[in-house]
Parts: structure tokens; sequence; C-alpha cells
């Protein structure tokens, strides 16, 4: 691949990211490779290693989301006080665009999810409609991709030092800033009395949404608090699930806390037949899985907010259960020790 070529490849990219930074309410758009590897972006202002970091942190999130909805998922919307952001691969732009029917000539098809699009917006902004204003600008890049004459695998690039200053130069470059971060330890006790409240918030969830496949209640960590499932589900694919929910989610905190400074408060998956939800409750997550049916998201959106809430509180009366401190006595681990 030589330097021009690259050059007209990459400029032709930045040119149709532009297109979409220019609809109203877009913030940021970024283009990555799967393996967090960023290709061009537009609107963005970060630092070195923001950039790597925020290509690696979009791209591990589809991942994750991808792992959980294998040949499922269509696109990831997270959303905080501050933004939203989008997060969707080119596959799903046009399924029947000339660039698909080239792919599928060249035994390809499956490769064109290795190339993402990272869209941040303004909270109030409806990003569905922003996707559909774009949709002809993601199509053009896709486009761009397959008919570049380019080896449509990752790398797209390699990534020596010169080709990482070139990439680090077609973005919007701040100083580095020092930042300080402390980690701690929170623990709660969950008596029998909030089990079964929440258990039975879970219960009537179930009953007021139709077509629920599952809910799950996870803590920090990944460890389940309570769940219900409609489905056949054992309970280890309920806890890989919980496990894997929680890895999302804390991923996507990660990228956002990169992009805007913000916090996840929930997050949205489409898949091709069912949505999952998932929320944040102080340092845990409500996550549920509905099958696409007669009730519309709009409404389940206006629904989830009440049983969060119930949810929230009882997390909170479970923090004010005085800590039960285990008392260590080698006796009953050892027994009686006899000396003669």
């Amino acid at each position: 691949m030589n330097a021009g070529k690259t050059m007209s490849l990459t400029d032709q990219i930045k040119s149709a990211l532009e297109q979409i930074k220019m609809v109203k309410g877009v913030e940021n758009v970024v283009l990555t490779q799967r393996d967090g590897n960023p290709i061009q972006s537009a609107g963005v202002w970060l630092s070195k290693d923001e950039i790597f970091g925020v290509c690696s942190a979009a791209s591990a999130i589809y991942n994750v989301g991808a792992h959980l909805h294998p040949n499922e998922l269509k696109y990831i919307l997270l959303e905080g006080k501050k933004s939203k952001i989008f997060i969707a691969p080119l596959k799903d732009v046009d399924p029947n665009s000339p660039a698909d029917k080239i792919l599928k000539m060249q035994g390809m098809a499956n490769l064109v999810d290795d190339f993402f699009v990272a869209i941040s917006t303004q909270p109030q902004i409806n990003l569905g409609g922003i996707f559909l204003q774009t949709r002809e600008t993601l199509k053009k890049i896709k486009k761009v991709l397959v008919t570049s004459g380019e080896n449509f695998t990752p790398p797209l690039r390699e990534f020596n030092e010169k080709s990482i200053q070139n990439a680090i130069a077609g973005f919007n470059v701040k100083d580095e800033v020092q930042e300080k971060r402390v980690l701690s330890r929170n623990s709660f006790f969950v008596s029998k009395e909030i089990a079964e409240n929440v258990s039975i918030i879970l219960k009537n969830f179930a009953k007021n949404v139709s077509n629920l496949r599952n809910t799950i209640i996870t803590i920090n960590g990944g460890f389940i608090l309570s769940y219900l499932e409609k489905n056949s589900d054992s309970k280890n694919e309920i806890e890989a699930e919980a496990a894997m929910s929680f890895s999302l989610f804390s991923t996507s905190d990660r990228c956002a806390w990169l992009l805007k400074k913000m916090h996840v408060e929930s997050i949205l998956l489409e898949c091709e037949s069912y949505f999952q939800f998932i929320n944040r409750i102080e340092d845990g997550i409500f996550t549920c899985k509905i099958t696409k049916g007669q009730q519309k998201i709009g409404l389940l959106r206006l629904i989830l907010p009440h049983y969060i809430e119930l949810i929230k509180k009882n997390i909170e009366k479970a923090r004010t259960i005085p800590k039960i401190t285990p008392v260590f006595d080698p006796k009953q681990l050892l027994g009686q020790l006899v000396l003669n």
C-alpha cells in the first residue's frame, strides 16, 4: 500500500465522517477497526492515549455485545446525562448494496463487521432519526472500504511508529491530562426480606411486560443478586449472561468517560428478534431481554424506570444493614487440639 493511496482512502473516509458530523446534534464520529485500531474521525478532541482508548473501548463494547448475541446484534446505544453514543458495524447499513455483492463474490461477506462507526450526540437527540439521516453516508464509507482495492481484512493499515503519527495527525489532539483515580471497595448484606422484595419486583415486572425472556439483577463484579427467566436457560447460561452483561456495561462506562467524562445510565442492544435493556442500579445493573412483538420500545422505556427505582430503594436499604464481620475460630476448622 503506497502512501498516496493510503491518504486518498483515509481522506475519502474523513470527508464522509465530516458529513455525519454536520448533522444537527452529532458531536463526534469515529471509524475504527474491530481490533481497536483507529481509521479516521471527525469532531473528536482527544489526546493521543484517549484516541486509542476510545477506539479500543468502542471495539471492546461491540465485541462483548456480539459475544452476548451471536448472529443477532444490530447496534448498541449508550445513554448518559451528557450524551448518547451509538455503536454499529457497517454490515447493517444496507445488506443488499452493491458493496455487499462484491464481498459475497470475493467470499468475504462476514468481514464487514470488522469496521465500526461510533457516533456521539447531544442527550436530547433522537438517535434513530440521526441514523436514518446518515444512512447514505455510512453506505458511502462502506463502498470506499470495499472498492479501495485493499485487502478487506484488519488491520487495514500497518501501525508502525510513522503510521501511528499519521493516524494521530488525522485527529484533533489535545495535551495529555494527568488524572488520579481512587479505587474503593463496596459491600453490603442482603437480608432474606430484601431478597424476597426484589424477587417480587421482578415478578411484577414480568406480569406487566409481555414477551419477557429474562431479567437479571447483577451486582459489582458480575454476581447475580436475583433473576427471573421464562426460557429453558440453565443456571450456568444465566450466570454467563449476567457476567458478560456487567462486563459490557463496565466497558461502556469507560468509553463514555473517555469521550464525555460521563457515566452510562442505560444501554439498549437491538438484535434481530429481541431487545436487551441494561440499566445502572448503584454498583450493579438491571438487565432484561424482551422479544420483539406488539409492545412498543417507547412504552418499555417508560415502564423500566419505575421498577428500577424500586430495586434501587431495596439496595439502598441493604446498605444500611450493619455488616457482620465473620469470626475465625480455629477450633471449628481444625477440631480440639490436645497436647499430651
